[in-house]
């Protein structure tokens, strides 16, 4: 569905003015009068049967003289969105001819119309199922909406505590490194001074287990020279020793095998502490080469931890500091998010209205099969024709609208920018009173070719009941009132 803009109520008339109201007016004189005493009050139309001149000195008005003007009306269509085009099987009406209010102007075929009621009906369901999803999804905004501005607040109340503990965590990632450099470091220290120092001899006893063993072998031999026992009666061989009794020579036999075999675990500890010693100093030079390699790591892990640190730690005051913005922010953004969510909403509302504002006009206009006049007047001209397709915002014919009044003044340059569109004007006539008027257009023009004296066309449109006043009646307009006070003369 083809989306649009709506500025106020559908018009079906464009009211025009001729120029020949403009040439009337250079021909009645447009006198031109400021009068710029008095305080600028509003001026009650029946007032203005008094002096014109004195009550304008008296209220600092502006007035002008001009004729009065029937406008012409343009009858268009304008079913807005409407693609299908209406056949014209007949056309009643031709130029010069009068017409009344309601007269048929143009009749249709069927099958368009019911074409185009189809069209605009399936707009209208279209609308009506998005209207419907945008009912919920205005619903589920308005909770997603106030969630995040609660989140918002609760995160500005609890940022102060985050950052300090993401601080705190970075902190205790530097010193953890720091930590286990330093204990590498005392770690390889010790080492080197283990190696250097030989002190893996004094922990495992070697020189001690082989003093043991040096000073039990010494003893051993020498007993045996004295005692003249040999190696194999020593180690469980057969033979007797030197000179001296049998049973004398077995006792110093079984002395010297029991210091012998005291000898042997002399010897097994002296080993075992010498393959301690070895293994343990082997260990030690791995450990000592290990963590000289991790050395290097752990200064590198020590290096990216002070990096992270620094990084982050503005990370997170950037995190704390959008934390807080957001909170002082919350209720602003969730206005702001509320208000687009509801424009959202209200545009599909408004689609919704257009599509049942289009079918109910196309209805009015041309639901029946004809084409009625908006009010009496002459017809000036026909703009179609049977057998044409009628279209969107197409002119169908233009009328005199006698009760279209207006009357176009001439506006010295030194006040025209006191004026604007919309401003409320008084028309006063000679015979009949005043009525009341608007501002329709200002002519951005220059009406006079003169250099020195330099004016601009301004048209007001009459309203209230004007059916006494007929075209080329010379009136007197009167600008002023609210519209000119001390606040609009500043601008």
């Amino acid at each position: 569905m083809k989306k649009k803009e709506i500025f106020g109520k559908k018009r079906k008339k464009v009211v025009l003015w001729s120029v020949a109201a403009a040439a009337l007016l250079v021909a009645a004189g447009g006198a031109f009068y400021f009068l710029s005493q008095g305080d600028g009050g509003t001026l009650p139309p029946e007032g203005l049967g008094m002096d014109i001149g004195a009550m304008g000195a008296a209220q600092g008005v502006v007035t002008a003289q001009g004729v009065t003007a029937i406008g012409i009306t343009q009858e268009n269509f304008e079913a807005e969105n409407l693609e299908t085009g209406l056949l014209i099987e007949e056309v009643y009406v031709s130029s010069n001819e009068e017409i009344e209010k309601g007269a048929k102007i143009l009749k249709f075929s069927e099958a368009s119309v019911a074409k185009a009621r189809k069209e605009l009906e399936d707009i209208l369901q279209e609308a009506e199922l998005a209207y419907r999803s945008g009912v919920i999804e205005w619903e589920q905004n308005r909770i997603t909406i106030q969630y995040e501005r609660d989140m918002a607040v609760l995160a500005g109340e609890q940022a102060p505590e985050v950052y300090e503990g993401e601080v705190a965590g970075l902190e205790a990632g530097v010193e953890q490194a720091q930590k286990e450099l330093d204990e590498a470091k005392e770690e390889i220290a010790k080492y080197q001074a283990a190696v250097a120092g030989n002190t893996y001899d004094e922990d495992y006893q070697v020189t001690h287990y082989k003093a043991i063993y040096d000073e039990n072998l010494a003893l051993l031999q020498s007993k045996m020279e004295e005692w003249g026992v040999s190696w194999a009666q020593v180690t469980g061989g057969t033979g007797s020793g030197g000179g001296g009794p049998s049973g004398s020579s077995d006792g110093r036999v079984s002395v010297l095998s029991s210091l012998y075999k005291v000898l042997e675990q002399n010897l097994q500890d002296y080993e075992q502490a010498q393959s301690d010693y070895e293994e343990a100093k082997a260990n030690t030079e791995f450990e000592l080469q290990t963590l000289e390699l991790q050395l290097s790591s752990l200064e590198r892990a020590l290096a990216e931890a002070k990096e992270k640190q620094q990084t982050q730690i503005l990370a997170a005051k950037l995190t704390y500091e959008t934390a807080l913005a957001n909170a002082a922010h919350a209720d602003s953004d969730c206005q702001t998010a509320l208000e687009k969510a509801e424009s959202d909403y209200l545009a599909l509302q408004t689609a919704l209205e257009d599509a049942q504002e289009n079918l109910a006009y196309l209805e009015s206009s041309a639901g029946d099969g004809y084409y009625y006049a908006s009010s009496a007047g002459t017809v000036l001209r026909a703009f179609v024709r049977a057998g044409q397709y009628l279209t969107l915002d197409q002119t169908i014919f233009a009328y005199s609208n006698p009760e279209e009044l207006s009357v176009t003044v001439s506006v010295d340059q030194s006040q025209i920018a006191k004026l604007r569109i919309g401003d409320d004007a008084y028309v006063q006539t000679t015979q009949l009173g005043s009525f009341s008027g608007t501002v329709t257009e200002i002519n951005p023009v220059s009406g006079t070719g003169s250099r020195t004296n330099v004016s601009y066309n301004v048209t007001v449109t009459l309203s209230g009941d004007t059916r006494q006043l007929t075209a080329n009646q010379t009136v007197t307009v009167v600008f002023g009132g609210s519209n000119l006070r001390e606040g609009r003369n500043n601008e």
